[in-house]
């Protein structure tokens, strides 16, 4: 007797959110200040609401759109293995491609 007619073992990955949280607080800033573009401004609303000071210890190990939105800006999907041990290894090269990315910006401001 047949007991399943399909089986599935894909592993499911899920990514260190503080990794993540802690490179896209870099790109954020320029979402809120309309440097970058997004399509939906509901999108910052939520982060903000994210970060309030009575908010931040329950929101600790959740990432949200704008963070991934924000890391897109950079890496191809953070979210997937590759992608994540890239991230993790640029965070430990003290971000290069961060620093590129954000380079215009910062020399246009100041």
């Amino acid at each position: 007797m047949k007991k399943f007619s399909q089986i599935n073992e894909a592993k499911v990955f899920t990514p260190d959110p503080s990794i993540i949280k802690k490179y896209a607080a870099r790109i954020i800033p320029l979402y809120i200040t309309g440097d970058l573009v997004v399509k939906d401004a509901k999108l910052i609303d939520e982060w903000l609401e994210m970060y309030k000071s009575n908010q931040i210890h329950k929101n600790a190990n959740i990432v949200c759109d704008l963070e991934i939105m924000a890391i897109k800006n950079i890496f191809d999907n953070p979210l997937t293995i590759n992608g994540y041990t890239q991230l993790v290894t640029d965070v430990d090269n003290k971000c290069p491609r961060l620093e590129r990315f954000l380079r215009p910006y910062i020399t246009t401001k100041f």
